[in-house]
């Protein structure tokens, strides 16, 4: 084979397996993006889900924290600044609501030693 002919093969054999080479790049590419996408979207999903399952205990607690104190109309200091506590974590995870009108009847009560 002539060193003419050899040049002319590589001519067309090179930008095919170029071209194929990038196509199989560029497919590989996508499915890691769509891949990644989807893992996002699940981590997200998690973490919708972990917010609003937090956000409900910390309400059952306030709710807890009520039935036991406004009906003896005063809250230890203690239990107060628990409260507190579990309040603005209930409301830094976007609780309000319910939520805010239990920690406001109990915020209400006087404290005791």
């Amino acid at each position: 084979m002539s060193i003419d002919a050899l040049v002319d093969v590589l001519g067309w054999v090179v930008p095919i397996l170029l071209s194929g080479l990038v196509g199989w790049l560029s497919k590989s590419l996508t499915h890691q993006r769509e891949a990644e996408k989807a893992r996002d979207e699940a981590q997200e999903a998690r973490a919708r889900a972990m917010q609003e399952g937090l956000r409900t205990l910390l309400r059952a607690e306030l709710l807890e924290i009520h039935a036991k104190h406004v009906p003896l109309g005063y809250i230890p200091v203690a239990d107060m600044e628990e409260t507190d506590r579990v309040y603005r974590a209930y409301h830094s995870l976007g609780g309000n609501g319910a939520g805010t009108k239990l920690y406001e009847e109990i915020k209400a009560l006087p404290t005791v030693d």
